[in-house]
């Protein structure tokens, strides 16, 4: 049988390269023949890129063009798994980053599994040094701190069987945290994560500034652990 897989792209000023990741994404899948659909949700962006957007969903039926006033790739995350028509999701970087493969074995391994991590840490990764040594300390300390074993918290190449994941929409940090609670989540509610290599080419310039990313990232960690501790919190709450 069937199934519709609707790939999440958040985008933020992203004119130049959208309308050819968005085929090169679309091109991938008609390939292997995978049902699927394409939605783009553009978060606060002030260039071209909602022109852009609009003009690739009214020439294409499969794809779905979503505007956010403000930016926030969690706001954008969210908007898109409540667009999404299909139960498997994956959310994937504008730029394509990480190889499209990725999409080949979530799509297979969502019959089984609640999510699939795609991990750099697992594959091979050109990216700054900076960015490599500072990716893998979060890493090192949030699985320390909440006895995880996740090796990539960043927000492309991640995939989720759609019911698995609803009772946490209302919750999610608006900023870039939301992968990470979305871990805790699932491992709250005892589901079922796979981990895959996958291989990774990064080397333009982040859209984020990566001072304050760090600062917010580990402050975000701190209010998790607090969150935690309370067995009322909305990690333990039902699905």
């Amino acid at each position: 049988m069937s199934r519709l897989f609707s790939i999440i792209i958040p985008v933020y000023n992203e004119a130049e390269i959208l309308a050819a990741s968005v085929a090169e994404v679309h091109n991938h899948l008609s390939a292997r023949q995978i049902e699927h659909e394409i939605i783009i949700v553009s978060n606060g962006s002030t260039d071209r890129t909602s022109e852009i957007g609009h003009s690739l969903s009214k020439s294409q039926a499969n794809v779905v063009f979503l505007e956010l006033p403000e930016r926030g790739a969690g706001r954008a995350f969210v908007q898109g798994v409540k667009a999404a028509r299909g139960d498997c999701i994956a959310t994937l970087d504008v730029d394509l980053s990480s190889e499209l493969i990725f999409l080949d074995y979530a799509y297979d391994l969502l019959r089984y599994a609640d999510m699939v991590v795609g991990s750099k840490t697992m594959g091979n990764q050109k990216r700054s040094a900076i960015r490599v040594c500072a990716s893998q300390l979060y890493i090192l300390l949030s699985n320390l701190a909440f006895n995880v074993t996740i090796s990539d918290y960043s927000i492309g190449s991640k995939a989720f069987r759609r019911e698995a994941i609803l009772g946490a929409l209302p919750f999610l940090d608006p900023w870039t945290g939301h992968i990470f609670e979305l871990c805790l989540y699932l491992h709250c509610h005892k589901r079922k994560v796979v981990q895959i290599g996958i291989d990774c080419q990064d080397l333009r310039r982040s859209r984020f500034n990566l001072l304050h990313e760090g600062l917010y990232r580990y402050t975000h960690l701190w209010r998790c652990w607090r969150k935690l501790k309370d067995r009322n919190s909305w990690f333990f709450q039902d699905a």
